[in-house]
């Protein structure tokens, strides 16, 4: 298989990764709004085993799904840069990135946690790590690695 093949059904790939998360989190939300705030349930079906579930035990879902999608993301972009132009450094850089960008989300989950304003800087932590869990990180790095890096992509 020639390496745009790979390229495009890899760049495929993350792309209906991002639709699959936005799905599944969209509708565990509806149902955790449904169950903490009486809101109308507007989520799937196949969903609605969860309002079963106590909104303790959602919000530990959505942590590990979390962590799930931030690990797919990250291996996914890996897989495609590393595709694209073989270069351990490349790799490096990407992990770093991904590292501190969760670094910096889990900082400031702790100050807000520790100083009990959690919830002002939520959508502050939720923007960071919906950066971690999307291809715009894959994006960002093509273009850099391909315009102000060497410029060659790996032709192998």
């Amino acid at each position: 298989m020639s390496k745009k093949v790979k390229l495009t059904i890899l760049t495929a790939g993350i792309v209906l990764l991002g639709f699959l998360r936005f799905y599944v989190f969209y509708n565990i939300n509806w149902i955790l709004k449904t169950l903490t705030e009486g809101r109308r349930n507007s989520a799937r079906q196949e969903f609605y085993f969860l309002l079963e579930w106590a909104p303790s035990s959602i919000l530990t879902l959505k942590w590990i799904l979390t962590i799930l999608f931030s690990l797919f993301f990250l291996g996914m972009t890996l897989l495609i840069i590393n595709t694209a132009f073989k270069s351990r450094e490349n790799n490096r850089l990407v992990i770093i990135a991904y590292g501190v960008l969760i670094l910096i989300s889990a900082i400031f989950y702790g100050i807000g946690y520790l100083f009990g304003f959690s919830q002002d800087i939520y959508g502050v932590i939720r923007t960071i790590m919906g950066i971690v869990q999307s291809f715009l990180p894959l994006m960002v790095f093509y273009v850099l690695f391909r315009f102000l890096g060497s410029g060659e992509v790996n032709e192998s």
